[in-house]
């Protein structure tokens, strides 16, 4: 009697953290739980729903079966090897009874159909939950006991017998309940082949008509192989009883998983896709085309279901040593290309997915609206790093993930990939010699790229050539100029870079006045004119320093030039540069002061006043047009030497 109130004692501890545990950290921490009808109906946000509803009733039997375990270690004078063999015995089967209630509801999840990832109904999801937490909380109670029986000394021959009426038992019952529910389950066959209200196949029709006569002599047949294993002392079941047994719901959550597979791989292939985001409606070669996808789909996902059963069949063989020649192998081929292909997809959509996400913070929010992008360097904004270098962070592990399955795949099947991959290493050494200009492009573009020496959107000087940097490749980075054109540069070809994206544009540009103009009036009206435009709610965030005046910058033979000058982020100076332009105008004018306009005073000194005036007008007039000519010629040209912003070919002017 003591023994077993020590049993129940150290139990009810595992309880009681667990309720503690409950009470103070699951009301803190997980409240915020999404509600039932807001989760998304896609398989994956369904199966992170589920996952967060039992998770925590998951950490809670960590919590159950660490508190009783350490209870019974802190007990240490309770020193009885009954005790502990009974509690051991006790502990575990509670613990995988409640872990496998926990993996039945995240599988068909019975109060709400929101995290379902079987396809069921409601009543048919809450039996088949409660039938398997039932069966396997028999089969490992009954585990248990003949466990603790074969410990505490009991005969082999008994254990066996009390196994084998337990089975018997079990197999009795399951096919009491397959011939009482034998009319619902046909219902669901059918209704599970029926597919956007088409008819199922005729195939189905008729399994769906005998499939309780097949599962009973499954049942019978598994009873067979049972006593023929018990009744010969030298062979070890191993649980091949026990997983034949659950075959049915394991090979449903196979069969998902498959289905999940070829989904996936028939989107990524852009092959079918179970739900289309058309803005427009689409015309009826796209639908056509779809059909014919969809077609292609279900063709393959019923290949592929009837690999998986045949699979199943020869893996369920092989439990009980029943091999079959060349499928055996085949099926062992099968499963482990599915592990592998199941594995490699949720890595690859893990990784994409996180990918895709970087990229989409990346790009800044002015892209949204692109009529008002201004398009002087290209058109194109500036964007993060992510943006650059992810795209080509996701080809690398695609195709390095590619390579790795399909070695794997090979190597499952038999091929000895030992000399491919020494063959793939010769000729990858033979490509190195062969082509080390390709080499140098990749190696130049890496470490551009390690730097951070220009990102997508930046404005580039590379030797002759610039312009916005539209896309990077492994080997090329292509710029496109501000008149438009495409240039594809390769990285060894770049040299040194001017990247004007980084840090402010400093810009300078001239204002012409007459020679009594108010340079301290024209001061503070370029002043206030900054002013303004620092409160302005579209380009006031792009000034680095505001619009000032910088004085008389020079005096020529007609005019008296002021400087102005302004700092701004990378490519919002064009459009502040226009607007100072219009704004100090409209100031200056308000203000009664007006630009200068061009003149040339022409002093004819041949000719005397009066001669000049008198005797001969239309000689004087040209000479004068001569000589200003001369002037305006002069100074174009040596504008244009001194490379003055302003020309068509200066991106900055």
């Amino acid at each position: 009697m003591a023994n077993t109130f020590w049993i129940i004692f150290f139990i009810g501890s595992g309880y009681l953290l667990e309720l503690l545990f409950r009470k103070i950290f699951l009301a803190k921490y997980f409240v915020n739980l999404p509600p039932l009808q807001m989760v998304s109906r896609g398989n994956w946000e369904r199966f992170s729903g589920s996952v967060a509803q039992v998770l925590p009733d998951f950490i809670g039997l960590i919590f159950f079966f660490a508190g009783a375990y350490f209870t019974f270690t802190l007990f240490f004078w309770v020193d009885s090897p009954w005790v502990e063999l009974v509690f051991m015995a006790v502990l575990i089967a509670i613990s995988c009874i409640r872990l496998i209630q926990i993996i039945s509801t995240l599988v068909f999840s019975p109060a709400s159909e929101d995290f379902r990832v079987v396809p069921m109904q409601d009543r048919n999801a809450l039996i088949s939950h409660r039938l398997l937490v039932w069966t396997s909380g028999y089969i490992i109670a009954a585990l248990m006991f003949a466990v603790v029986s074969s410990r505490l000394g009991a005969e082999v021959e008994t254990v066996r017998l009390s196994q084998l009426f337990v089975a018997t038992l079990l197999l009795v019952v399951a096919g009491v309940g397959v011939l009482r529910y034998r009319e619902q389950l046909q219902d669901n066959i059918i209704a599970a082949g029926a597919v956007d209200d088409q008819e199922p196949s005729w195939g189905r029709m008729q399994f769906a008509k005998v499939w309780h006569i097949l599962a009973v002599l499954y049942l019978a047949i598994l009873w067979l192989l049972l006593l023929s294993d018990l009744a010969d002392p030298d062979v070890r079941e191993g649980g091949a009883f026990i997983l034949s047994f659950f075959v049915v719901p394991i090979w449903m959550v196979a069969d998902q998983l498959v289905q999940w597979v070829v989904g996936y791989a028939m989107s990524t292939l852009r092959l079918h896709q179970d739900e289309y985001d058309d803005p427009v409606e689409p015309s009826e070669e796209e639908l056509a085309q779809r059909e014919k996808g969809r077609a292609l789909y279900l063709k393959v996902r019923g290949f592929a279901r009837i690999v998986v059963v045949g699979a199943f069949i020869v893996w369920v063989a092989n439990l009980w040593k029943i091999r079959i020649p060349f499928f055996s192998e085949l099926a062992a081929f099968m499963l482990d290309s599915i592990i592998i292909l199941t594995v490699a997809l949720i890595f690859w959509q893990f990784i994409n997915s996180w990918i895709e996400r970087k990229i989409q913070e990346s790009i800044p929010e002015s892209e949204e609206d692109g009529d008002e992008v201004d398009d002087e360097w290209g058109g194109a904004a500036s964007r993060g790093r992510a943006y650059t270098l992810l795209p080509m962070l996701r080809k690398f592990i695609g195709s390095v993930l590619l390579v790795m399955v399909t070695m794997i795949l090979l190597s499952s099947l038999g091929v000895d990939i030992g000399p491919l991959l020494a063959g793939a290493g010769v000729i990858g050494l033979a490509i190195g010699f062969g082509a080390q200009k390709l080499v140098a492009d990749v190696f130049s573009g890496f470490f551009y790229l390690l730097d951070d020496a220009f990102r997508v959107g930046e404005y580039l000087n590379a030797g002759s050539v610039s312009g916005t940097v539209e896309t990077i490749t492994l080997r090329n980075v292509m710029l496109r100029h501000h008149r438009g054109m495409l240039q594809i540069i390769p990285h060894s070809e770049l040299g040194a870079i001017t990247n004007f994206m980084r840090g402010g544009i400093v810009v300078k540009f001239n204002l012409d006045f007459p020679y009594d103009a108010p340079i301290d009036k024209i001061r503070k009206v370029i002043k206030k004119v900054g002013q303004k435009m620092l409160e302005n709610e579209e380009y006031g965030k792009d000034f680095i320093r505001p619009v000032k005046s910088q004085g008389v910058r020079e005096i020529s033979n007609s005019v008296m030039t002021i400087r102005v000058k302004f700092t701004a982020q990378p490519g919002t100076h064009f459009v502040i540069r226009r607007e100072a332009y219009r704004l100090i105008t409209e100031a200056l004018d308000a203000q009664g002061i007006h630009y200068a306009h061009r003149k040339v005073i022409v002093d004819v000194a041949d000719l005397g006043e009066s001669e000049a005036a008198q005797n001969n007008p239309e000689q004087v007039k040209q000479l004068a047009g001569a000589a200003a000519m001369r002037t305006i010629e002069e100074e174009e040209q040596a504008a244009a030497g001194e490379g003055q912003p302003g020309s068509n070919d200066d991106p900055m002017g």
